[in-house]
């Protein structure tokens, strides 16, 4: 059944490619933002005008003649249709006048999965260490899955893995999911099974995963724990951690860095090392992933 659910990964991972570069195309409809429509008051908007000002704040009122924007401040603005060129909801707050928008990557951390779902027809394009592209599409708010293959002469195509994702609960403060990473070279697969718990808010959290191994349908028994947490320390800026051990085991993986993201686009630098006998003391790896949300 395992080796089934690869021979779906292709087309799997063709259709995710199609149904990103369909959402990265321009909404017309969205572009326009002047029509009247129903909107939450608790969705925070930008509003750009055609004189080139930018504003920020709450739609209290929205008809064909005017729109009236709550502030931060809570002051109450009033702008003419006429005056707007565009309009649109931003996922973010602002401070001091300034917009701290989201981390468009808040599902995973550098390499391992948040609890967080990427919600419903929302997804990111993405490489990790430059040759190890990856896209992943939510077909539900609770479903998404992934896909890729190296970019490596005679691995592309050759070797891929596809990765379903189910988040169970998230709120504001907490988000569990349960999830399947699994590869395939074509005459063997392997992959891991895990559960993983994400605790706080998008900008300071704390991850914890558990996972068990699998190698062409045999489950390993021994357990391998993820421990990670994200930090923002600014506008674009956070701080990310992501460390593994086996119980009862000595060797750890752990790793540190940074990510830098604006309202789509996201850049991680790190280290990953390595404690083990294996290595003699330390092992090192840098660690460049570049992800494009849509």
């Amino acid at each position: 059944m395992t080796l089934s659910i690869f021979r779906l990964a292709r087309p799997l991972f063709a259709l995710a490619v199609a149904l990103a570069a369909a959402a990265a195309l321009p909404d017309r409809a969205a572009a326009q933002g002047t029509d009247t429509v129903a909107v939450a008051q608790d969705t925070l908007f930008e509003v750009r005008l055609t004189d080139g000002s930018v504003l920020y704040g709450r739609i209290v009122e929205n008809t064909t003649d005017r729109v009236v924007l709550r502030t931060q401040s809570g002051a109450m603005l009033t702008v003419e249709r006429a005056q707007i060129a565009s309009m649109q909801p931003i996922r973010g707050r602002v401070i001091q006048g300034r917009v701290w928008r989201e981390d468009p990557n808040a599902t995973r951390l550098f390499f391992g999965p948040t609890g967080r779902a990427v919600g419903a027809g929302r997804g990111y394009l993405g490489v990790y260490e430059v040759v190890l592209p990856f896209v992943t599409y939510g077909v539900t708010n609770q479903f998404s899955i992934s896909a890729g293959t190296p970019i490596i002469p005679g691995a592309m195509g050759e070797i891929f893995y596809i990765a379903p994702k189910f988040t169970l609960v998230e709120t504001d403060q907490m988000a569990v999911a349960a999830g399947v990473l699994a590869g395939s070279t074509g005459d063997e697969t392997a992959g891991v099974v895990y559960g993983v718990g994400t605790f706080g808010d998008r900008d300071q959290a704390a991850s914890l995963g558990v996972g068990f191994g699998f190698s062409n349908g045999d489950l390993d028994g021994q357990p391998v724990v993820m421990a990670g947490g994200e930090l923002r320390v600014g506008g674009h800026t956070k701080l990310i951690t992501e460390n593994y051990f086996a119980p009862g085991e000595s060797g750890v993986i752990g790793s540190g860095g940074v990510r830098f993201f604006g309202e789509r686009l996201s850049a991680d630098f790190g280290i990953f090392t390595n404690f083990g006998a294996e290595c003699e003391g330390l092992c090192f790896l840098p660690l460049v992933n570049f992800v494009y949300s849509f």
